[in-house]
């Protein structure tokens, strides 16, 4: 059930506006308050909701309401209808079929979960105008939908140039903004943004402990599978390797790979992080598990294959039924692209995992014996 509130600041006022469910034939229904309902005394009964908008299989892991304007007329929807990647709409309330196009989606999906932790479609907090919204595909990239932030977000921007901004959140006056910068060369810091000064203050870092510590390079990628679906991956190698000279190598795409960082001069002890849900997806940043593993010697391996989220349709929904097989021989083609390459060593290559992860570790060991030295599987 979705619980969608139209007075988004005072959650004490709670208005339910909506809420979705599963119908037949693989959709997904979004209902709203009919206009005889008992706002006092709503029910699950036919009587209290109308239809709103029907969602077909295809489209429903993409479409979702996200939010009202200012004066609660209109709505804003990540909508999948007519798009791969999804496009942001603005409709009027009642009448979703005529909408008006903010945003269209163009290297990823639009970044949005109702349980978001940044501010991936930015808000005002008055107006409620829609600023600017995020696309991840390798690292998150906010995309502008409203000038009047324009030299804030290039101020953000330039402050920290290597890293990936985000913005968590901002004072209700919107002068104050609360941000950190997503990097792979430290855990979380996070900073205070005046806009009226200009000037952004140091507030916390976190894992105070691992300060001082040396992280090796996140590279995002993609590659091949073997029927030809693009899977987007991420290769995070030890602090101090080696890595091969682009002078030293002829083969151009090679020498894409080495310019990129992907290409150590050693191929090196591997393990494969396979992410859970599997309706989800790994993503840029710091994380204990990579920095573990890495400060340890081993290279880590996450692909984002067939069934996760946040790379379109295509990518998503040819994991339907795949669990286990072409969810899995995603990963092989990671192991073979990786060994190809010079970037794992085949003999030194274990899988571990969670949730779905877990499971896939298991059927790897079962299905794939000789492709894996060893696996752990922390549940699932």
């Amino acid at each position: 059930m979705l619980v969608f509130p139209q007075d988004q600041s005072n959650l004490s006022l709670l208005k339910i506006s909506q809420f979705s469910a599963e119908t037949p034939n693989e959709t997904l229904t979004y209902y709203a308050i009919s206009a005889g309902a008992n706002l006092s005394n709503l029910t699950s009964s036919d009587e209290d909701w109308n239809e709103y908008v029907r969602v077909t299989k295809d489209d429903y892991l993409i479409t979702m309401p996200v939010s009202f304007t200012f004066d609660n007329d209109n709505a804003y929807w990540i909508w999948a209808e007519g798009s791969e990647l999804g496009k942001l709409v603005v409709h009027k309330f009642g009448d979703p079929s005529h909408y008006k196009v903010l945003y269209e989606a163009k290297k990823a999906e639009i970044d949005y979960s109702t349980d978001d932790f940044y501010e991936n479609i930015f808000i005002h907090p008055i107006d409620k105008t829609i600023l600017a919204v995020t696309e991840t595909y390798h690292k998150p990239i906010y995309h502008l939908l409203n000038d009047t932030i324009k030299e804030d977000m290039n101020y953000l921007t330039n402050f920290k140039p290597n890293d990936s901004l985000r913005i968590v959140g901002t004072s209700q006056d919107f002068n104050v903004w609360l941000v950190t910068y997503l990097t792979d060369q430290n855990p979380p810091e996070y900073f205070i943004y005046n806009r009226q000064h200009k000037k952004v203050a140091f507030l916390f870092g976190t894992c105070r402990e691992l300060k001082n510590a040396k992280f090796g390079r996140m590279i995002g990628f993609d590659f091949q599978t073997h029927d030809n679906l693009t899977i987007q991956a991420y290769l995070s190698l030890p602090p101090d390797v080696k890595m091969r000279s682009v002078s030293e190598i002829a083969n151009a795409q090679e020498r894409k790979y080495a310019k990129m960082g992907l290409l150590p001069a050693l191929p090196q002890k591997m393990v494969i992080h396979v992410h859970g849900g599997p309706q989800y997806r790994d993503r840029f940043g710091f994380s204990r598990d990579n920095f573990w593993l890495t400060n340890r010697g081993y290279a880590v391996l996450q692909v984002n294959f067939r069934g996760s989220v946040g790379f379109g349709k295509r990518v998503a929904n040819s994991g339907n039924g795949e669990w286990g097989r072409k969810m899995h021989y995603d990963l092989i083609d990671a192991v073979n692209f990786v060994v190809r390459h010079g970037i794992a060593n085949r003999s030194q290559i274990a899988i571990m995992g969670g949730s779905y992860g877990g499971y896939a570790t298991l059927i790897a060991l079962t299905k794939s014996p000789n492709v894996f030295a060893c696996g752990v599987d922390s549940y699932g």
